[in-house]
């Protein structure tokens, strides 16, 4: 375990973490554990994001299990299900980039504070 571990991102069901000393991104989502490199992270990242969920979700429309659209890990016989919102989540995760939050001034806020 690293003990320079830096959070670069959460969500409900998942972690990315980066360590400082190895130069690696750890990727924890549900029961699933990655450890990548960047470029590893970057081509996880655009393979996400090219997978035609609406080509999955027709195709396997009358499977009967909830997770359709797959995602092809290393080896060929190595794959992990997954269904839209879990695609959504993952690729939040992978966005670590911080978006700016513009905050509002003093001056800006337009509240009556009452004492009761």
């Amino acid at each position: 375990m690293c003990r320079f571990l830096n959070v670069m991102n959460r969500s409900k069901n998942g972690v990315l973490t980066f360590c400082d000393h190895t130069k690696l991104f750890q990727l924890i989502y549900n029961n699933l554990c990655f450890e990548l490199y960047e470029w590893e992270l970057d081509a996880l990242r655009e393979y996400i994001e090219q997978l035609d969920i609406p080509y999955w979700e027709k195709h396997l429309k009358n499977w009967s299990h909830q997770r359709k659209i797959p995602i092809s890990v290393g080896k060929k016989h190595f794959i992990i299900l997954v269904n839209k919102e879990e695609v959504s989540e993952i690729l939040s995760l992978l966005s670590f980039e911080k978006q700016g939050v513009e905050l509002l001034s003093h001056s800006e806020i337009d509240y009556q504070f009452i004492e009761n």
